[in-house]
């Protein structure tokens, strides 16, 4: 099938003696023999003839085997292989791994931090930001004079800028108002367990005297999540190698989900100062593991639901075909 049957548009390419889809996503169901290839623009389920369907059925079950899991629901299962997402309807035995995906981006994200160009670019800039120092522009190029780590420094003003944060944040014991939150200041920050187990983030009022828990600038709901992973990926700014993957997952796997290590760190009212670089890893990944399930959540009830009515429609077509 070389054209969508809803929207006209093509849905495959040849690559030698074979044609394969340029959509994202194919759909096969090994137990009903049907492979659907799904529309890059309108989404559209196109069945497949019956005479294409066993080998490729053959070679997709394969592939799923040796997918990673990204969702699934009672009915269907997404799957990644290669870079290409595979929908398999039937649950998948795959047990859903909480870093592998976004492991990828801190690894790239290290590969990026030891480029030599990005370091050549760094000193470049650092001197400018010398210069502009002595100009009264650190406000423009940003100052660097007091970083341990002047390359480090550079990579995430040029990233991040200074601000990690900006709004309208009361303390509730004092009334005074954070109006932005400094990347300088983040670290301060504290895991606070929030209402309806939703995560909150908090920092220390600088006016109270004495401080405690509760008198915090809060950060709830999708708010603080978001800001934590700003600020984590600011202060992990040179990504991860393998090795400290591997052990920041071990610590996600110690906690039995993603999500439950950062129940157990706002629990215990965990401040990013206290994490080590370990720690600090396995947060990251677990907080963008976590929002990335929620949006796939939310794609597999709709993916079901597609598959539903494709699943429909085949039913007929088939039995046209073999009556």
């Amino acid at each position: 099938m070389r054209n969508c049957l809803y929207c006209g548009r093509s849905v495959s390419k040849r690559f030698g003696e074979h044609d394969h889809p340029t959509a994202a996503r194919l759909a096969f169901d090994p137990k009903r023999q049907r492979i659907w290839t799904i529309c890059w623009a309108c989404r559209g389920w196109n069945l497949w003839y019956p005479d294409e369907r066993q080998p490729a059925l053959d070679y997709l079950e394969r592939a799923s085997q040796r997918a990673r899991l990204l969702w699934q629901t009672d009915n269907v299962a997404l799957l990644e292989r290669g870079g290409r997402e595979l929908i398999r309807i039937g649950k998948s035995d795959l047990r859903e791994e909480a870093w592998w995906r976004y492991g990828r981006v801190l690894r790239r994200r290290n590969a990026s931090y030891k480029n030599r160009l990005s370091m050549v670019g760094a000193a470049s800039y650092a001197a400018i930001s010398y210069m502009g120092t002595g100009l009264g522009l650190a406000g423009i190029t940003g100052d660097f004079r007091n970083e341990e780590d002047v390359y480090a420094g550079v990579m995430r003003w040029r990233r991040f800028g200074e601000t990690a944060w900006s709004g309208r944040a009361p303390c509730p014991y004092c009334k005074s108002v954070l109006l932005k939150l400094y990347f300088f200041k983040s670290r301060s920050l504290i895991l606070l367990p929030g209402d309806r187990h939703d995560l909150t983030a908090g920092l220390p009022c600088s006016r109270c005297d004495p401080w405690t828990f509760e008198k915090v600038h809060r950060f709830e709901g999708h708010i603080g999540e978001g800001v934590l992973r700003r600020v984590l990926a600011y202060h992990n700014i040179s990504g991860a190698t393998f090795t400290e993957l591997a052990a920041a997952v071990r610590i996600i796997e110690a906690a039995g989900s993603a999500g439950r290590l950062v129940q157990e760190l706002a629990t215990d009212r965990a401040s990013l100062a206290s994490l080590n670089r370990t720690r600090a890893l396995a947060l990251e990944i677990s907080l963008n593991h976590e929002a990335e399930r929620r949006v796939l959540a939310r794609e597999g009830l709709g993916l079901e639901t597609a598959w539903r009515h494709a699943e429909e429609l085949a039913q007929i077509m088939d039995d046209e075909l073999h009556g």
